[in-house]
């Protein structure tokens, strides 16, 4: 009894001590991610962590309209199914010209759970930006120093532009690995100040001549959004795209702090049905309703993969914040993508919307995407032509 007295006296001596030098020497972020994190078994943030928010904003469903439904009709085989369990999918859902198709759930998910985004916020914020270039506010060639006015003296930021931004092409090394305890992801994931901690990152070389793909650059956009108009990013978004949209359910924005900013790259939380709003406003060029939302210069723009041919970058397979692919028979689709695979997948031959949430992503690739992208919308094209059948 001694023994284990004195061993659960030093882990509490240890443990204390851990917290006690995280938090002197800037890392306290760290005890936020191994409580959400590590103690529940995982190796990074999941789309069940609403729960440990420090605080959020709504964005409102002030126009909600429902889908059209035609359930019950088609089903996945026994084989997808299985491999739906194997990559523990929470949900998959399938609109083929504005009707859902299918619909299931799993793991504890339904209609009406709210899910973590992930990276499918980066492409919500461009299409933020969107709005603001159709009002006058924001001029995607210019150059970020007009709105963020620090990098106006770095050699190299004063050059990079706001669609260097939106195409990922800043070279600021903020780098973007999700299972490094120390990197930026972390600590914008779980700190408590974004706003501090972007402040020292700057290019470390021309921007525009590499596309390197970090959830910085589109704190960046966020940080754009706020310098020219009063709302902050959830008023934006929930007056001038989520009542838009139709939404049907009101969604969460996390924060870094009570009243804080939004982790713009991130933390979305909304509902299955929600998120494939978004696939619909894409896959109909910027109109809801036969209203323009958001103009279709600036979507087209959006969906035109990165070709820069002055500074010799090609990049096919992404545009503003938002991932671009291809069938192996040429069939193209729009993705939006967020990490451990929550998927908006849009096809406009097919006049298709397929969105898939999780707990894991294949991280195999093909044509610079999971290979479980086109599993996932090859089961979704199946469902559709076997209704087509009907």
């Amino acid at each position: 009894m001694k023994r284990l007295k004195r061993f659960i006296g030093y882990c509490l001596i240890i443990g204390s001590t851990t917290v006690g030098l995280a938090m002197l020497t800037g890392h306290g972020y760290l005890y936020k991610g191994i409580k959400e994190v590590w103690l529940r078994g995982w190796s990074s943030g999941n789309i069940d962590d609403l729960q440990f928010a420090y605080d959020t904003r709504v964005l409102k469903a002030s126009d909600p309209l429902l889908w059209a439904e035609d359930l019950g009709r088609v089903a996945l085989d026994d084989s997808t199914l299985k491999w739906m369990d194997e990559e523990l999918s929470a949900s998959f859902l399938v609109i083929s010209n504005d009707t859902i198709i299918y619909e299931n759930y799993w793991r504890g998910h339904d209609e009406n759970t709210l899910s973590n985004s992930f990276s499918i916020a980066k492409t919500i914020v461009a299409l933020a930006i969107g709005l603001a270039v159709d009002d006058g506010l924001i001029d995607v060639k210019a150059p970020i120093s007009n709105y963020i006015p620090r990098f106006a003296d770095d050699k190299y930021g004063a050059c990079i532009t706001v669609e260097h931004v939106l195409q990922m092409r800043t070279c600021i090394p903020f780098g973007e690995s999700y299972k490094d305890p120390f990197g930026f992801p972390a600590r914008a994931y779980y700190g408590r100040d974004i706003q501090s901690l972007m402040e020292p990152y700057r290019p470390e070389a021309q921007s525009g001549t590499e596309f390197k793909y970090q959830s910085g650059n589109t704190i960046l956009l966020a940080e754009i959004l706020s310098s020219v108009q009063n709302k902050n990013l959830t008023e934006y978004v929930s007056d001038g795209l989520w009542g838009a949209v139709h939404a049907e359910n009101d969604a969460e924005w996390g924060l870094d702090a009570v009243d804080g900013l939004e982790r713009s790259f991130a933390q979305v939380y909304a509902t299955t049905r929600d998120f494939a709003r978004f696939g619909k406003l894409i896959l109909d060029g910027g109109m809801v309703d036969s209203v323009s939302v958001i103009s279709s210069e600036y979507i087209e723009d959006m969906i035109t993969p990165i070709h820069d041919e002055e500074l010799g970058v090609d990049v096919p397979f992404y545009g503003y914040q938002i991932w671009m692919g291809h069938t192996d028979e040429g069939m193209e689709f729009n993705l939006l993508r967020g990490h451990r695979g929550q998927y908006v997948l849009s096809v406009p031959e097919k006049n298709l919307i397929m969105v898939r949430t999780g707990y894991k992503r294949d991280m195999s690739l093909l044509r610079n995407l999971s290979v479980d992208t086109y599993i996932y919308l090859e089961a979704a094209l199946k469902l559709a032509q076997e209704r087509e059948q009907l």
